[in-house]
């Protein structure tokens, strides 16, 4: 898989499995967490683990965007992002 392709499947993955502010829930934009796409997809070109990726992700939500989680609650989506590239 190319880097484009990557970033796309990251960014599909992000919008429909992850979602932690529920913009799905309204028809928000497509593009809401595009901006955490680049820092995903470094992480895993660099081959970073699980628990990396769940960790970069808790800090996307409860850092960046104000909000308030459980590291254990973005191992499932890290699960499918890092099988993207393993």
């Amino acid at each position: 898989m190319n880097k484009k392709q990557l970033h796309n499947m990251v960014d599909k993955i992000l919008w429909e499995d992850w979602d932690p502010i529920g913009v799905n829930d309204y028809d928000g934009p497509p593009d809401e967490y595009s901006n955490y796409v680049p820092s995903i997809v470094h992480l895993l070109q660099d081959g970073a683990d699980i628990s990396k990726i769940t960790k970069l992700l808790h800090q996307h939500v409860n850092v960046n965007m104000g909000g308030s989680s459980k590291l254990s609650d973005h191992e499932p989506v890290a699960r499918k992002l890092h099988a993207l590239v393993n």
